[in-house]
């Protein structure tokens, strides 16, 4: 058996071997990422640990509407291409219609992006904004 972490080198070890298990831990989202089939039935020879609990992430909204309940609509900044961000904006935006806002995805792929994406936001009253995670959005 295998223990793997990190989604990159369950990756490898899938296309390495069909026959010995691999339990991976500290993949952020084995299915979307095509690792397993689900959660509750992986498949083949891998199994393991998500990194999120992506249904915390519906909780987003609901504090939103609770510290400002006159919010309508909500920007949900992301990097389309971080898996995690990929799966919290999916979790957001199944949640929002039962909150009663709108969301909206604003890909960011550079820093510099952040500040035109919330001035352009802000010009609408009523808005929230979400920022999911994602590489690092600013140097150290």
């Amino acid at each position: 058996m295998f223990v793997v972490g990190g989604g990159a080198a369950t990756e490898i070890m899938l296309k390495a071997t069909h026959t010995i298990p691999i339990v991976f831990v500290i993949v952020p989202d084995p299915v979307g990422s095509g690792l397993v089939e689900s959660l509750s039935q992986p498949g083949a020879n891998a199994t393991g640990f998500m990194m999120f609990e992506y249904n915390l992430c519906g909780k987003w909204l609901e504090l939103l509407k609770e510290i400002a309940p006159s919010v309508t609509h909500a920007a949900i900044l992301r990097d389309p291409t971080f898996v995690y961000g990929i799966g919290q904006f999916a979790v957001v935006q199944a949640v929002a219609p039962s909150v009663g806002i709108e969301v909206r995805p604003i890909d960011l792929r550079e820093p510099n992006q952040i500040e035109r994406a919330i001035a352009t936001f802000a010009q609408r009253p009523n808005g929230g904004i979400i920022l999911t995670a994602g590489r690092q959005w600013w140097p150290m």
